[in-house]
């Protein structure tokens, strides 16, 4: 059975536990009531796509795990996040609706790990079914973190200023997906859902009001 190499920071305090038990499903941060992330461990495809800055926090440790690919499927943590600053109302009012409608985006744009193409979602995480067992983890010591994360998140911001200029019917324009999506707010086209933030940078969340489809923009200074 095929296997990859995933990738899961974890507190140093809790390393005698999972050398002994593994990994189990569930969150401790970020919890939201998500069926998919409720019964699985989330992990990250190589140490560079950390979006959280646990690779800079000294409290963390990195873990790598064998796992089957059959196991494995990739989620938007972005949407994650949006549903969860509306959930506890963090920099915003509690919205109730719309963490949900933001869960059933997570939920419903989750594909196997061999569907997932690079830029599709800003932050993947990837959620495997089930536990982990302690004989295939291993302490990453020294995790080498290279350009792939920003590299994925510069291909989807890309990708959504594209789909914004065809929505705008914009044919030549330097606009980056900041200016295209203020521009696409002040023409009712699209409205934001969630102020959050990662160790990357300030986010903003927004809907498109036709299809209400979601997407995250990094906030300009």
């Amino acid at each position: 059975m095929a296997t990859i190499d995933v990738y899961h920071y974890a507190r140093t305090e809790d390393l005698d536990a999972i050398s002994d038990e593994g990994l189990k499903p569930g969150a401790r941060s970020i919890i939201i009531a998500s069926p998919a992330r409720e019964k699985s461990v989330y992990a990250w495809p190589s140490p560079d796509f950390d979006v959280m800055g646990y690779n800079e926090n000294p409290k963390y440790v990195c873990l790598r795990a064998k796992v089957e690919v059959a196991r494995c499927r990739v989620a938007p943590m972005e949407f994650a996040m949006a549903a969860y600053v509306n959930h506890i109302g963090r920099g915003q009012p509690k919205n109730a609706a719309i963490a949900e409608q933001l869960i059933a985006a997570y939920e419903k744009l989750i594909v196997s790990y061999d569907q997932h193409t690079f830029g599709m979602f800003r932050a993947p995480e990837i959620l495997i079914e089930g536990e982990i067992s302690a004989d295939d983890i291993a302490v990453v010591k020294s995790p080498e973190i290279g350009t792939r994360g920003e590299e994925n998140r510069r291909v989807y911001a890309g990708r959504w200023a594209e789909h914004l200029i065809r929505l705008l019917s914009i044919s030549r324009t330097l606009m980056q997906l900041g200016e295209l999506t203020e521009a696409a707010s002040n023409r009712g086209l699209a409205v934001r859902v969630a102020k959050h933030d990662d160790a990357t940078a300030y986010l903003e969340t927004y809907m498109l009001v036709e299809t209400n489809d979601f997407f995250t923009v990094e906030k300009e200074d």
